[in-house]
């Protein structure tokens, strides 16, 4: 059947129906064809809004993360804004967690790369400097993600997986931080410690760069000095 000519349905009521689909069946099950079922039209006509599965999935991903936003006043702090991003991207994964792969494969497929860009850029212009703003962006969002993992892989207790009487479940059971509060502690925690290590490593460079050029500027002796001190 040919494409129709109008979009049968809305682009936004199609990602709300695909991430129905990935939260209750999983990626392998989200489809053209699935998807196209669910929404009670013909698969075609959603061709009109996505190229792909790929498509979709990152059109899925940036809903699930809607919350996640660069600042949008001059008052919000860094230090405030940036580990809450964090904190929300590991809300949205651990809410839906079938999407954990795909934000692995986030940059590459291009998911919030206007989000990015936008934080990279107010980073900058709150005078954050320019070599540790990758380095963050890129270890919160991992931190996001990994704890997220974490905590949606816990093995199912009820599944008879755990040995209730195994020393690694009596240290689950008395465990007094939860995923969640391990993940604030680090990320509290994450942002001093890349400004350091960028602080060492600038110290560093430069202690090498003053050695090479004090190095340059040692003149050997003249050849005849060298023999004249060789016959003494």
């Amino acid at each position: 059947m040919a494409r129709p000519k109008t979009p049968l349905i809305s682009r936004r009521r199609a990602l709300e129906a695909a991430l129905e689909i990935v939260d209750a069946e999983g990626l392998d099950a989200l489809s053209i064809r699935r998807l196209g079922d669910a929404l009670n039209v013909n698969g075609a006509s959603l061709y009109h809004h996505f190229k792909n599965k790929d498509d979709i999935l990152q059109g899925v991903t940036q809903l699930a993360l809607a919350g996640v936003t660069s600042p949008h006043t001059e008052s919000d702090n860094w230090r405030v804004w940036l580990p809450l991003n964090a904190y929300r991207t590991r809300q949205a994964l651990v809410a839906h967690p079938e999407l954990i792969p795909v934000m692995l494969r986030r940059a590459s497929l291009g998911i919030g790369a206007h989000e990015v860009e936008a934080s990279y850029e107010r980073l900058e212009q709150e005078g954050v400097a320019l070599d540790v703003i990758a380095p963050l962006m890129e270890l919160l969002e991992l931190l996001a993600t990994v704890s997220a993992l974490q905590e949606t892989g816990e093995p199912d207790r009820e599944s008879g997986a755990v040995d209730g009487d195994s020393a690694t479940e009596r240290a689950r059971q008395a465990r007094i931080l939860s995923s969640q509060d391990v993940f604030e502690a680090i990320l509290g925690a994450a942002t001093s410690a890349v400004e350091t290590a960028a602080e060492v490593k600038r110290l560093r460079q430069n202690a090498a760069g003053a050695k090479a050029v004090r190095g340059t500027r040692q003149t050997p002796p003249a050849a005849g000095n060298r023999k004249r001190k060789a016959k003494a």
